[in-house]
């Protein structure tokens, strides 16, 4: 499968984490954290549960990944004054002093995927990410709606 676009993606993903966990570790932090942080750049205070949706990733990853975040005193969790069962993440101000050491890494792992391009191709790569990312997410909305008919995956709407 010479033309496998998943093939390269995944390519891609591997070396990326190698690239950031190389370079992350000076500010303590990993591949796999990251993304964490980078949401709650945008949205600090949020629950886990909006984590979890917001970065398409499942409830024991974010569970595992906010825990390690604690006990790098990155984050603090609190219960939802509203809802006790919600934890709400907040970052702390260790957590707000190293967004522009992350933010440098993970702008340089960027160049470095997009060196030797111009703008209008970056584009295009962007674009057709995107399109795939959206062909993923519709196949699982249909395919997810036709196990809910057939009885296998309760509903939780």
């Amino acid at each position: 499968m010479k033309n496998n676009p998943g093939h390269m993606i995944s390519i891609l993903y591997r070396k990326g984490n190698i690239y950031k966990n190389e370079h992350l570790k000076d500010i303590n932090l990993t591949a796999s954290e990251h993304p964490f942080l980078n949401a709650l750049y945008k949205n600090d205070g949020c629950s886990q549960e909006d984590l979890s949706n917001t970065l398409n990733i499942d409830k024991a990853s974010t569970t595992r990944a906010i825990q390690s975040l604690l006990s790098k005193s990155l984050v603090v969790k609190t219960s939802d004054e509203k809802d006790r069962r919600v934890n709400r993440i907040y970052l702390t101000d260790q957590a707000k002093s190293i967004k522009d050491d992350l933010y440098s890494v993970l702008h340089s792992w960027e160049d470095t995927l997009t060196e030797g391009m111009t703008d209008e191709e970056k584009d295009l790569v962007y674009s057709y990410l995107f399109k795939m990312v959206q062909n993923t997410e519709k196949y699982f909305n249909e395919n997810s709606k036709e196990k809910n008919k057939k009885g296998n995956i309760s509903n939780n709407d």
